[in-house]
């Protein structure tokens, strides 16, 4: 089955700006939609995100959700143009325009700790002006209002990542499976928690990806296909796994709970977030998701979580 290449990135670039691209490249980052940096004969430089069929839905939602979060001060990039049902290319698309800056996993271990606490303070902005968004009808990812969350509870949300790690992991022979019921047990200390949870929307990937970062300042947010409505310290542990996972240190994550005030109890929940994405973390070794090839699991990486989960478990 043919997938999008740069070639279609910049026939994307011709017909809806009319502009010749004399360089495309693509981004390694990225588990569903396949991205392409454009660079046109005018110097303008253009993010072309192309979709598959099967990924359709998330660039759909991308569309809805920047719509909404932009007129509130969310520093999304502008869309340049769309093309969800295409004519001139066989792919879905969405053309952004390209916000300076850096991942900031790439930059993390340049920064200061007065700049990781300038750039956290930044993303608590952010998140207090999306959780003034409406609440939803349930928990999980939505990708509009239209279509709420799929879960009557928290809870449910937690564990239906579980189930999609434990299926990941039964599929492809994954060493990994015997996680799943510990961080299950791990979770189900927090019910009285989880119940307390009102279904509030939040930025659940603005962790060390997603979030770009020039001369130690935030300069942009982007790839918001979904929200999620619920407990918006999941965003904390998913950044702290990710931290761990690449043996980088955590004071970014620390200022984040000080921001936030966490207490003693808080500060635990934020590990039992952790613990579920060491799990997840885990069941995407060896996943095909967007690249050419299925790859072999790496096993470097698996006992770095390994590792990562027994000390968050203790």
């Amino acid at each position: 089955m043919k997938t999008p290449s740069a070639r279609d990135a910049a026939d994307v670039i011709r017909s809806r700006l009319g502009l010749e691209p004399v360089e495309t490249r693509r981004f390694p980052t990225g588990l569903c939609h396949h991205v392409f940096s454009v660079t046109a004969s005018d110097q303008q430089k253009c993010v072309v995100r192309i979709a598959t069929p099967k990924t359709k839905r998330l660039l759909a939602g991308g569309v809805y959700w920047n719509d909404f979060l932009r007129p509130i001060g969310v520093p999304l990039p502008r869309i340049v143009a769309t093309g969800l049902e295409p004519s001139e290319i066989e792919f879905p698309f969405v053309v952004l325009e390209q916000l300076p800056g850096t991942d900031l996993s790439q930059i993390y271990q340049t920064l200061t700790s007065a700049e990781k606490l300038e750039i956290v303070s930044e993303v608590v902005r952010i998140r207090e002006k999306v959780s003034a968004l409406p609440e939803a009808g349930g928990f999980g990812f939505a990708y509009s209002y239209e279509e709420p969350p799929a879960y009557r509870t928290w809870e449910g949300a937690l564990l239906a990542i579980l189930e999609r790690a434990q299926q990941r992991m039964s599929h492809s022979g994954h060493p990994g499976g015997s996680y799943v019921e510990r961080a299950t047990q791990t979770l189900s200390r927090y019910g009285g928690y989880f119940a307390s949870v009102r279904p509030v929307p939040f930025l659940d990937d603005t962790t060390t990806k997603n979030v770009l970062v020039e001369q130690g300042r935030l300069t942009g947010v982007v790839d918001v296909d979904q929200l999620c409505f619920g407990d918006p310290l999941l965003t904390v542990g998913l950044t702290q796994t990710a931290l761990l996972a690449n043996e980088l240190d955590v004071d970014y994550v620390q200022h984040w709970m000080n921001l936030l005030r966490l207490n003693r109890q808080l500060r635990r929940v934020v590990d039992a977030y952790s613990l579920l994405f060491c799990v997840d973390f885990m069941s995407e070794l060896g996943q095909r998701f967007n690249k050419e090839n299925q790859p072999e699991i790496d096993v470097e990486k698996f006992v770095r979580l390994k590792s990562v989960f027994e000390t968050l478990a203790n």
